[in-house]
């Protein structure tokens, strides 16, 4: 499924600007991998959805499909927020802080375990 090729380029664009220090493309990065990793999952399900990038809208018709997924939801749910607060700059008089590298490698290794769960689903259960 091309949307989880997706997935794995924004991770790893995450992992390479967070080893740089570019902390505000990596969470940029980290935003788009969670979105498109919960599109995936809805276009698997079959559920319609708007283009956005608020991920609260997003969670409501995933988790009504996949309610498994409510852990993996729950943690990125506030991510919305980094997919514009390091990308365009706001008119607000405190910028949104940026993440440290271990909040990004944390959210990266979560992003990195929901994947191979979504995966599962795409490819189905491993033979035994």
């Amino acid at each position: 499924m091309r949307w989880l090729v997706i997935v794995d380029e924004d991770i790893d664009v995450a992992i390479a600007a967070c080893r740089i220090h570019r902390h505000g493309a990596s969470a940029y990065h980290v935003q788009q991998a969670a979105e498109k990793l919960v599109k995936a999952l809805l276009v698997l399900a079959g559920e319609a959805f708007r283009r956005t990038h608020d991920m609260d809208d997003l969670l409501v018709p995933l988790l009504r499909a996949y309610p498994s997924f409510a852990g993996y939801a729950e943690a990125v749910r506030p991510l919305s927020i980094w997919g514009v607060a390091y990308r365009y700059p706001g008119l607000e008089d405190e910028p949104e802080p940026l993440p440290s590298t271990e909040e990004l490698e944390n959210i990266i290794a979560l992003l990195k375990e929901f994947a191979v769960a979504a995966g599962t689903l795409v490819s189905g259960p491993e033979p035994s």
